[in-house]
């Protein structure tokens, strides 16, 4: 019989939709199984509402990329993320890891094994920042065949 897999608690959510546009909040403690989680449900709620597929793996890329970003690097004892679709524009990711460091874009280095997170950000999200304690962007959702 194959070892059960201890799955995290699940994370307090708060999912409120009206007409199209969407905005799911999530607050967890900083473990890394949380990554895929806000991934699959990002992707799920752009999925089930038609998005196209390149846009939904861009937004899940860039979830899974600020989310990790806040779990590995964030100093508090919780990690807020934020979804948000306002039903007509930009898909908006955020992410409070409680941190007041920087967040910095470096190029990769073919032998490096990670540190891509911020620079795929910087590549594919329409804008991005870094405000207080927590870290945002932007996908463009123009021609996509949502809703």
């Amino acid at each position: 019989m194959p070892p059960l897999t201890q799955r995290p608690t699940p994370a307090p959510t708060n999912l409120v939709g009206i007409g199209d546009a969407l905005r799911l909040s999530l607050s967890f403690a900083p473990d890394t199984r949380r990554v895929a989680y806000a991934r699959r449900v990002a992707g799920a709620l752009l999925r089930e509402r038609e998005f196209a597929e390149d846009t939904v793996q861009t937004v899940e890329l860039l979830v899974s990329e600020i989310v990790t970003n806040a779990v590995v690097h964030g100093r508090g004892g919780r990690v807020r993320f934020l979804f948000a679709y306002d039903g007509a524009g930009d898909v908006r990711i955020e992410v409070d890891d409680q941190s007041r460091a920087c967040v910095k874009v470096r190029p990769p280095n073919a032998e490096d094994e990670t540190g891509r997170g911020m620079f795929l950000v910087a590549a594919l999200a329409r804008q991005w920042g870094r405000r207080g304690t927590r870290t945002w962007c932007t996908v463009a959702t123009e021609g996509a065949s949502s809703p």
